[in-house]
């Protein structure tokens, strides 16, 4: 057995060959509402980070246990990048973010391909003298600065922007 813990301070205790990704997908009714999809298609889905309460901290993730972006189809892996580029888009015309760090891991354990979508506060980042760069980075402390009960309504409105802008910029992308 494992323990899947999420923002809000829920755990959920599963057998080991559980994956987060099927988890999240099979019982998405018990999740936070924080951590609902903003956007799902059936083979991607874009959601709140489900541990780090970082408000827009979004993550596209595959549905099928696919390891690496070369794993994708092609046609698969293209729609993902339209998405991202159209999440990415919202986070700067709607919420004013002028920086985003992407990141993608191979993941060969429990395989879910995930292109994490980290929007860095400019105010957190200036307050606490946080260095985005990648071979600098104190990324981790940063995403330590972010507690759920401080959050949550900026985390919910996040969500609720980009849940509402990203069809029409979708649509504007076709």
């Amino acid at each position: 057995m494992r323990s899947l813990d999420f923002l809000d301070g829920r755990r959920r205790i599963v057998r080991s060959d559980t994956c987060r990704g099927c988890y999240m997908n099979e019982h998405e009714a018990d999740l936070p509402s924080a951590i609902r999809p903003v956007y799902d298609d059936g083979e991607l889905t874009v959601r709140q980070d489900a541990e780090w309460a970082v408000p827009g901290f979004m993550i596209l993730g595959a549905r099928a246990h696919l390891a690496t972006v070369a794993d994708l189809p092609l046609p698969l892996a293209l729609r993902a990048i339209t998405i991202v580029r159209a999440v990415r888009a919202v986070m700067r015309d709607e919420l004013g973010l002028a920086a985003v760090q992407m990141y993608q891991e191979d993941k060969h354990v429990q395989p879910h391909f995930h292109i994490w979508m980290l929007p860095l506060w400019p105010d957190v980042m200036r307050e606490h003298g946080i260095n985005p760069r990648i071979y600098e980075s104190s990324i981790p402390s940063y995403l330590k600065l972010f507690r759920f009960e401080d959050v949550e309504p900026e985390i919910v409105r996040c969500a609720d922007v980009i849940r509402t802008a990203l069809p029409r910029r979708l649509q504007e992308d076709q």
